[in-house]
């Protein structure tokens, strides 16, 4: 792999790393304005949203056997790969509501959740006191089944937060993931941890 930039991106990052340790209400800030924004997207966005993933069980017989077979929680053999109704239906909509307000673009980072971003604007520059005008945005989509606990989503480990440690240029960094333990954290102490506010009936419909 290419490595001319390593010592650059590692001196950059424990730098900023640093800084929001010192700065924690500006990390905090930073994730609260963007997790509301996100929230209120959705809500402003529902009826768009609701057509097109409703729109999939009109479409069912062209999706229905989509593989793998073995899907889900418990597989009984009648599973429907829903899960990628939503990513599609919503997720992959997102970028274009997105960059109405923001300046967004892809980047080349191969893990991560199924939208991955990075984010621009004026505001995050003023919330992190001129350290930065760009976030990256880690977002997925999860669809729960009747066999699901709704509290215990499946998450792969790319899709999670570490502890942002990154301590030798000559090492990759080393993954400690936390997620479920931020989610009860954030059930206490009011952290922008949140569940999106969609959801389908039993027939599918959201």
């Amino acid at each position: 792999m290419d490595s001319k930039h390593r010592e650059s991106i590692f001196r950059i990052y424990n730098s900023s790393r640093e800084f929001f340790i010192q700065h924690s209400n500006n990390l905090i800030a930073v994730e609260q304005y963007v997790t509301e924004f996100f929230y209120a997207l959705i809500l402003s966005n529902y009826h768009e949203f609701m057509e097109d993933y409703n729109e999939a069980s009109y479409l069912h017989p062209f999706w229905a056997n989509y593989p793998p077979d073995d899907r889900g929680r418990s597989p009984v053999g009648d599973q429907i790969p829903w899960i990628e109704v939503g990513e599609h239906a919503i997720g992959h909509k997102l970028n274009r509501f997105i960059s109405k307000i923001f300046s967004i673009r892809e980047t080349g980072l191969p893990s991560g959740a199924d939208n991955r971003f990075l984010l621009k604007s004026e505001r995050i520059l003023e919330i992190t006191q001129g350290l930065t005008d760009s976030i990256m945005v880690f977002l997925d989509i999860k669809s729960v089944g009747p066999r699901d606990d709704f509290e215990h989503t499946v998450i792969s480990p790319y899709q999670v937060s570490g502890d942002g440690k990154w301590d030798s240029i000559s090492i990759s960094m080393l993954h400690v993931y936390r997620f479920f333990a931020l989610i009860e954290y954030s059930k206490y102490h009011g952290c922008p941890i949140r569940t999106m506010p969609l959801s389908a009936n039993e027939s599918g419909q959201l």
